[in-house]
């Protein structure tokens, strides 16, 4: 009884200490897919159909570009690769079709790739 109740206690301390560090205001109004890389934070807008750079200190805008995507299928998810130097994005049709599609850090399109029945 002794351990539960110091495992209780010990649990609850932990999760307190939990915080906030940080807020930044979203660059657009429908965020739909986070990432982290190169030092800075990366964001996906699914309804203007925009990546964002964004400084991970105060939120600032670094750069942005918009994304090539027919306009049946919506961004739903963001990765950083720094290995092949690219920026991948999921998107879903009104289906249930996957597709990734790649982007250089700038914005060029080097392709896509069909998944989950696409």
């Amino acid at each position: 009884m002794r351990r539960t109740a110091l495992l209780l206690v010990a649990v609850t301390a932990l999760a307190a200490a939990k915080s906030i560090v940080l807020t930044l205001d979203a660059p657009d109004g429908s965020i739909s897919g986070l990432a982290w890389g190169g030092g800075n934070l990366w964001a996906v807008d699914e309804v203007s159909d925009t990546v964002y750079e964004l400084d991970p200190n105060s939120g600032t805008v670094l750069s942005s570009f918009g994304l090539t995507n027919p306009a049946y299928i919506f961004p739903t998810g963001l990765a950083y690769s720094e290995t092949y130097s690219m920026i991948l994005v999921g998107f879903w049709d009104s289906g249930t079709n996957g597709y990734v599609y790649k982007y250089s850090f700038t914005g060029g399109f080097l392709g896509s790739v069909t998944m989950c029945g696409g």
